[in-house]
């Protein structure tokens, strides 16, 4: 939990130089080919919630229950977010018959540049994760950790559904940096260096 709180005071301390630093971004974003449209504001500033569906619904395929939340904060058209997921991937998918019982503990900070004034339509983001993980060994029945740093990059779109309730279906691309294993024997796991993702979050915003 120390990591989770870090993770939160990490964000209050960002929205502030968000805030302050913003037009000086914005004229940046702008210039790009991600170009801003001539609509209206209506939402300067925010802070939102919202949880990601994949995990619990791929923890729940194992019988186990899964998580995730984000904390964000929002200036102009910039988002900051928070992310925590916890979750256990499906035996078949690890691809490694000697092992079992992925489990995974998430946390993110991402940034988001949308396309639209009032936190709507589509954005894009870049950001750091690392995945703290516990793997069981089918050779030996034991337990064993290893950590993931990963650089991701995704893309989404809200649609909000009623007032600033929405609905995000989202994908992204990770990349993991490090090359820590799990050796038992003859026998290793690794995890893959690219993957892909793809889910649906739901959310509000004040």
């Amino acid at each position: 939990m120390k990591k989770q709180s870090f993770l939160f005071v990490v964000i209050i301390a960002l929205a502030t130089t968000v805030s302050a630093q913003s037009k000086t971004v914005e004229s940046t974003c702008s210039k790009s080919n991600f170009a801003s449209q001539t609509d209206s504001i209506t939402t300067k500033q925010t802070v939102g919630i919202a949880i990601d569906l994949l995990p619990p619904i791929m923890s729940a395929t194992t019988g186990n229950l899964g998580y995730s939340a984000q904390l964000w904060y929002g200036y102009r058209k910039f988002r900051v977010r928070g992310v925590i997921a916890g979750f256990q991937m499906p035996d078949k998918l690890m691809g490694n018959n000697d092992f079992k019982d992925l489990k995974t503990t998430a946390t993110a900070l991402i940034f988001d540049c949308f396309k639209n004034n009032n936190f709507e339509g589509w954005w894009l983001g870049a950001g750091a994760e690392m995945w703290d993980n516990t793997i069981s060994s089918k050779i030996d029945n034991r337990s064993y950790d290893f950590t993931n740093y990963v650089i991701t990059a995704g893309s989404g779109y809200i649609i909000k559904l009623h007032k600033n309730f929405y609905i995000e279906p989202w994908a992204a691309l990770h990349y993991v940096l490090n090359n820590e294993k799990v050796s038992v024997g003859t026998t290793e796991y690794k995890t893959k260096k690219i993957q892909g993702e793809v889910s649906l979050k739901v959310g509000w915003h004040f």
